[in-house]
């Protein structure tokens, strides 16, 4: 009876918590990534002041796009070997300006830093307008040249 009286008790308490938990872990798509200058350190004005800014130079990072479904963010990997599948659905949560990301089967989560989080519709008008100017930029190139044979 005891034991039952505790079962019963400890889901109670322990429920509330659950869907919380649920709720906090998102999950949205990596559709680009690119290798950039990693972030150093995050340490505010006395990083800066010291130059402590950035790592070595040379060093590369992944830096990523991930969209859900009303946000979009560009995450920074914090050491090169912070690799994310592209192309799959990515279960994240947010702590702090860092998104915490379990990678397949890793014991524990990658720790990546938010650069930048645009709304969805604001992004994807954004992707529009530079695959327009790309276009016309193609366009004016091939224009010169068409006149020069044309001459």
């Amino acid at each position: 009876m005891k034991r039952t009286l505790f079962c019963i008790v400890l889901l109670v308490t322990v429920s509330p918590f659950l869907p919380a938990q649920i709720r906090s872990r998102q999950q949205g798509t990596i559709v680009r990534m690119r290798m950039t200058d990693c972030l150093g350190p995050q340490h505010g004005f006395m990083a800066t002041m010291s130059g402590g800014g950035k790592m070595e130079p040379g060093l590369l990072c992944p830096e990523y796009v991930l969209v859900t479904d009303k946000v979009v963010y560009v995450i920074s990997g914090k050491s090169s070997e912070q690799l994310i599948p592209l192309a799959e659905v990515t279960r994240f949560r947010l702590q702090k300006n860092e998104m915490l990301i379990r990678i397949e089967d890793a014991s524990k989560e990658s720790h990546f830093h938010i650069k930048a989080r645009v709304l969805r519709p604001e992004w994807e008008r954004n992707q529009m307008l530079e695959e327009a100017e790309a276009n016309a930029m193609i366009t004016r190139h091939l224009d010169p040249t068409s006149i020069r044979e044309q001459q």
